[in-house]
């Protein structure tokens, strides 16, 4: 089958150059690239085409969706392969996803270049979601059996050794039949940023693959652009989507994260050094203390720390980290690590 790239960019042309050359690297067969610059700056789209096959320089930011529906109209590939600008594919990950055969194929997501720490399994956001973390912010045993289960179900995804069927992926790296991508009409434009793969995958037909030899490396949220207006964006992009697909009323009695129930995984936390854990442990770390969400990685005896290159593209200062028993889901012990100054 014939393949396209679309990768969006948006003031991201030096990462997008270096997922093109990886994209490239992780297909045994010809890849077409389209490259959509959402960059208000001439220069991104000029520095892209030095790489892509074709470049589209959106005369606006068109966002994600815009983005990749302007791009699939020039591609030619029977399977299309969506990807932000901060991914770097492993090899032959491309081939992997392609071999899937499925209407949408995504790869497994790693936080840091080793392929050690797994980024967390994606979630569709429905109304019964929106219901259990609204009764999470009000109530500690609710939010503890929460956090339980959902660690519960992040193990069972990292476990995944064969391709899985699945009811939602990260939007980061999609491949996606052509013709599946036409009989859904595409992404919905009104998705400027964030929700709108929740929102294709809900409309897509056919068979949703996780496919755990495709391996990418994911240098987490270094292209969304400024958190503020992230911000703002995802809370404009989630009462779209809960107004289309349901969890508005629900989302009403989520409290507000200035007031939230104390963090539920800090009882003991304390700052300190990394330590060796044995088999049968699961380290996480979170960009916050409630572990809402969480990358993570089996312990297998080694020092458990977070990568260099990991803290070289996190954004924040402080990482919370916690050890977990794999089969009971107790927490072993928790700590934060604040960024060493320069």
């Amino acid at each position: 089958m014939k393949r396209s790239l679309v990768l969006i960019n948006y003031r991201s042309a030096s990462l997008a150059i270096d997922a093109i050359r990886t994209a490239r690297a992780s297909s045994s067969q010809p890849l077409q690239v389209v490259a959509v610059d959402n960059s208000p700056d001439a220069s991104e789209a000029s520095a892209l085409c030095s790489i892509a096959d074709v470049v589209i320089a959106a005369p606006r930011n068109l966002g994600y969706a815009g983005g990749i529906n302007a791009g699939r109209r020039a591609c030619d590939g029977d399977v299309i392969i969506v990807t932000n600008p901060d991914i770097r594919f492993g090899g032959n990950a491309i081939d992997a996803l392609v071999d899937a055969d499925a209407a949408v194929a995504g790869p497994a997501l790693f936080w840091d270049e080793g392929y050690v720490w797994r980024l967390p399994p994606a979630e569709l956001h429905t109304a019964r979601q929106v219901a259990s973390r609204a009764l999470a912010s009000r109530s500690r045993a609710w939010a503890r059996a929460r956090d339980r289960r959902r660690f519960f179900a992040r193990v069972a995804f990292w476990s995944l050794a064969a391709p899985s069927r699945v009811r939602t992926l990260s939007g980061a790296v999609l491949a996606i039949k052509a013709k599946a991508f036409d009989d859904a009409q595409g992404f919905d434009e009104r998705f400027q940023l964030y929700f709108e793969e929740n929102d294709f995958l809900r409309r897509v037909a056919g068979d949703i693959v996780y496919v755990p030899a495709a391996r990418c490396h994911h240098l987490y949220n270094q292209s969304a652009g400024e958190s503020s207006a992230s911000a703002a964006l995802y809370a404009q992009s989630e009462s779209q989507y809960l107004r289309k697909w349901g969890g508005g009323f629900a989302k009403q009695f989520e409290r507000r994260r200035d007031s939230p129930v104390p963090p539920i995984s800090t009882d003991r936390m304390h700052e300190r050094g990394p330590r060796a854990f044995s088999g049968g442990v699961v380290i996480e770390a979170s960009p916050l203390p409630t572990f809402e969400t969480a990358a993570g990685h089996f312990a297998t005896n080694l020092i458990s720390d977070v990568p260099d290159d990991v803290w070289r593209v996190y954004r924040g200062d402080v990482l919370y980290l916690r050890a977990v028993d794999r089969r009971s889901g107790r927490v072993l012990e928790s700590w934060a690590k604040a960024r060493i100054p320069a």
